[in-house]
């Protein structure tokens, strides 16, 4: 499995951690048990560390992913923060989902340094 879910107890932050190649089907799953655990645990903070992706589905893939999520109740109070991989190649696609995420309604934004994520998750949270 490419992906690790954790729910920090120190911090109303559900981080999903993702590594190697994912496909279109591993993201649509971690994206499905993520906010599953938000409902679950009464938070809509989350952390996407996407530094040991080595592989990820399509722009297009992305976009449908955002527009299955922006039908969900309660989308509108997403606030994600996506700590970029590390391969210059998948940086594009990363940045998208940024745009696609706020085009549908929730806050997504992208970053180089965990500490200045998870800042901006804890900063006026959505």
């Amino acid at each position: 499995m490419p992906w690790k879910t954790i729910i920090h107890t120190d911090l109303p932050i559900i981080e999903t951690c993702y590594s190697g190649n994912l496909t279109k089907s591993e993201l649509f799953t971690a994206a499905r048990e993520t906010l599953a655990l938000g409902q679950e645990h009464s938070r809509h903070l989350f952390f996407g560390d996407c530094s040991d992706l080595r592989g990820n589905p399509s722009l297009f893939d992305l976009y449908l992913l955002a527009k299955e999520i922006s039908s969900k109740a309660h989308s509108h109070k997403l606030k994600e923060a996506i700590l970029l991989p590390k391969i210059p190649a998948f940086i594009e696609n990363v940045n998208f989902w940024e745009t696609i995420g706020r085009n549908r309604g929730f806050m997504v934004r992208v970053f180089r340094d965990r500490n200045t994520a998870i800042e901006w998750l804890l900063d006026n949270p959505a």
